[in-house]
C-alpha cells in the first residue's frame, strides 16, 4: 500500500442506523467553542480500546479473586475503572464514546467467562458514561471470540451468527432491538452521529489470517463490502460524512511485517475507500496495542521512494488516495505498554479531525496506584 508507517512508541509509557439494510485534570467540556472568537466549534471523541478485560486470576468466571494491575498482564476491573474515573475528570461529557474491540482477557476462555468479561467491560463503561453513545463499545475484536479469532460466516439473511450473539446481550441496554437483531446476523453497523455523519462500524475478524475456519477465499463475508459500497453512496447523496471504524486495521503489521488483512482484502477495501475520500473524514481503529498512523502519500512522494527503491502500491494513483488511518493505544498493560486512551477533537460544522491528545498510566507496583497524566497533544508536538 502507497502508506507511510508512523508509529509512536509509548515505552513508559446517539441514534442506530442501518443505511443500507505534564499532568492535568482539567475538563474538556462538552462541545468546547474555537480558542478564539471565529474559530469553528470543537467536538471530542473519547476513544478507549483493547481492555482485555481480566475479571478472574484463574480464568474462571466464578473466581472474583482480585487480580494486581501490573505490566505484562491485562487488564483488572481496578484499572478499567481508574482510566474511566480519570477520563471522566478531563471530559465528563464527550460527544461520543468510541471503543474499538477486545473486551476480554487473552487466554483460552469458556463461553461463560467471555461473557462475563464483555459484560462487565461494557457495563462499566456504561456506569462512568451513560449519557454517551455507548452502542458505539459494539465492534468486536479477535479476542472478543473463543477460541481467539474464530467467528464462523453465516448467511446473515438468514440466520444470527452464533459467536456474534453469544456476547450481544451486553448491549442489550444500550441498542435499539432492530439494531441489536441487525448486529446479531452481521457483526456491523452504522451510528447516525448528528445530522451529518455516521459512524460505519466494521466487522473486521473475517480479514484477519488468523481468522478461523479459514474462509480466506471468499470474496465478501457478511457481505460486508457490498454493504459500505452502498452505505457510503447513500451518504454521498444525501450530502452527509463518514468515520469508519472497528477492531484489526487494514495495515501491514509495523512488527511484523505482515498483512493484518489478508490481502485481497485490504485491496477490496482499498477500492471502496478510495471512491468515497471526500464523504469519508477518519478510519479509527485499535489491536496494535501502540498508536500508529498510515498517512497517503502523494505522487510526488511515491516516485521518491520509487527511487530509492522502495516498492509502493502499484495502483497507486492521484485518484486513489486514500484516508489517514489511526490505531490507538491499549487500555490492558500485556506487551509493557503504559495503559492509555484518546480524545480526538473534531470540527462541528465539517467533522475533520483537528487535534488528538494521548493519556497515559504509570503502574506502580508497590502501591498498585495508577498515576493518569498527559503525554501528548499532536498539535504542540508535531
Amino acid at each position: 500500500l502507497a502508506l507511510v508507517t508512523l508509529g509512536i512508541a509509548m515505552t513508559s509509557t446517539a441514534s442506530v442506523d442501518s443505511l443500507a439494510s505534564e499532568s492535568s485534570t482539567s475538563s474538556y467540556g462538552n462541545s468546547a467553542g474555537g480558542d478564539n472568537a471565529g474559530e469553528p466549534t470543537v467536538r471530542h471523541i473519547l476513544h478507549f480500546s483493547d481492555v482485555h478485560l481480566n475479571i478472574s486470576a484463574s480464568l474462571n468466571a466464578n473466581d472474583s479473586a482480585t487480580i494486581p494491575v501490573a505490566y505484562g498482564d491485562d487488564a483488572p476491573t481496578s484499572l478499567l475503572v481508574s482510566a474511566l474515573e480519570y477520563a471522566k475528570q478531563l471530559l465528563p461529557d464527550p460527544d461520543f464514546f468510541l471503543y474499538t474491540g477486545d473486551h476480554a482477557v487473552h487466554g483460552e476462555l469458556s463461553d461463560e467467562y467471555l461473557v462475563e468479561a464483555v459484560e462487565e467491560n461494557v457495563g462499566i463503561m456504561a456506569k462512568h458514561f451513560e449519557a454517551a453513545a455507548l452502542d458505539i463499545t459494539a465492534i468486536i475484536g479477535n479476542a472478543d471470540t473463543s477460541p481467539d479469532y474464530t467467528m464462523n460466516v453465516t448467511d446473515p439473511e438468514t440466520e444470527e451468527n452464533p459467536n456474534i450473539a453469544l456476547i450481544s446481550k451486553a448491549w442489550e441496554d444500550t441498542m435499539p432491538s432492530a439494531n441489536l437483531d441487525w448486529f446479531n446476523h452481521f457483526g456491523y453497523l452504522a451510528y447516525t452521529l448528528g445530522d451529518n455523519v455516521t459512524v460505519i462500524s466494521l466487522n473486521t475478524l473475517p480479514y484477519s489470517p488468523y481468522h478461523l475456519p479459514d474462509t480466506s477465499t471468499l470474496p465478501d463475508p457478511f457481505g460486508q463490502f457490498e454493504w459500505l459500497n452502498a452505505s457510503l453512496s447513500e451518504l454521498r447523496s444525501t450530502g452527509k460524512l463518514a468515520y469508519i471504524v472497528g477492531h484489526i486495521p487494514p495495515i501491514i503489521d509495523s512488527y511484523a511485517g505482515e498483512p493484518m488483512w489478508n490481502e485481497t482484502y485490504i485491496k477490496t477495501y482499498k477500492q471502496i475507500v478510495s471512491q468515497y475520500t471526500d464523504i469519508i473524514k477518519a478510519q479509527l481503529f485499535g489491536h496494535v496495542h501502540s498508536i500508529e498512523f498510515r498517512l497517503p502519500l502523494s505522487s510526488d512522494q511515491v516516485e521518491h521512494f520509487e527511487r530509492n527503491g522502495v516498492t509502493v502500491d502499484a495502483d497507486f494513483n492521484d485518484s486513489a488516495q486514500l484516508v489517514p488511518l489511526f490505531m490507538v493505544a491499549a487500555i490492558s498493560p500485556l506487551f509493557l505498554n503504559n495503559p492509555a486512551f484518546m480524545i480526538w477533537d473534531y470540527d462541528a460544522n465539517t467533522y475533520d479531525i483537528r487535534d488528538f491528545t494521548v493519556y497515559g498510566g504509570n503502574i506502580s507496583t508497590s502501591t498498585q496506584d495508577v498515576d493518569w497524566k498527559e503525554l501528548f497533544k499532536a498539535s504542540t508536538e508535531y
